[in-house]
């Protein structure tokens, strides 16, 4: 699976609609994509936000993964974007 390098310390809660880019479909599998998505949930609660960038890798290919999260509470709460800003998205980190 996967090792996160923790962020910590933000306001960021991966709420919005979940997006998985081309890299991430042809390098992990459906059940390393839900557990990264998932340990992100739970650690949103336990820490209760975090910092809008994730970053894992790969145990096994050494590979970066990014996962970006585009509104924290303050900017949904605020009503100055649309709901379709409010996504994250887990990418490979070269395409970043």
């Amino acid at each position: 699976m996967e090792k996160k390098i923790s962020r910590t310390g933000g306001t960021y809660f991966f709420s919005g609609q979940f997006l998985i880019t081309r890299g991430i479909q042809t390098n992990l599998t459906p059940e390393e994509i839900k557990v990264i998505y998932l340990e992100i949930q739970r650690l949103v609660k336990e820490k209760s936000g975090l910092d809008y960038l994730q970053v894992y890798v790969h145990e096994d290919t050494g590979q970066e993964l990014f996962f970006i999260d585009q509104l924290n509470q303050e900017m949904i709460a605020s009503g100055g974007y649309e709901p379709e800003h409010n996504h994250c998205t887990l990418m490979l980190a070269e395409e970043y």
